[in-house]
């Protein structure tokens, strides 16, 4: 497997090229609609999509969570806020729970 940062990368990079490949599926689509020609559906460009969406809120979840904990190691112990560290994190957690739902 692949450590989380860099998956995370690599969904960036795979996402754009799938988003030039979703703008030509469109616009074929369009044009097959246009001039009266049966529409060429792909399942499994429609599925990549649904998975890519999910995978990057995942990844995108991750990351919040990754540089919100660094950030606590910049914190003096004088200045920490337990009570606002205890608030994010359930908020991750409940944010977490709302995309598995």
């Amino acid at each position: 497997g692949l450590p989380p940062q860099e998956a995370s990368v690599r969904l960036t990079i795979f996402q754009s090229t799938f988003d030039d490949l979703w703008r030509k599926y469109d616009t074929y689509s369009s044009g097959e609609a246009l001039f009266g020609l049966p529409v060429k559906e792909y399942p499994v460009l429609v599925k990549v999509k649904k998975e890519l969406n999910l995978l990057q809120k995942l990844y995108t979840l991750y990351n919040t969570v990754i540089d919100t904990v660094n950030g606590y190691y910049d914190i003096l112990w004088l200045d920490i806020d337990i009570e606002k560290i205890n608030e994010e994190l359930t908020e991750f957690q409940n944010r977490q729970e709302g995309r598995i739902a």
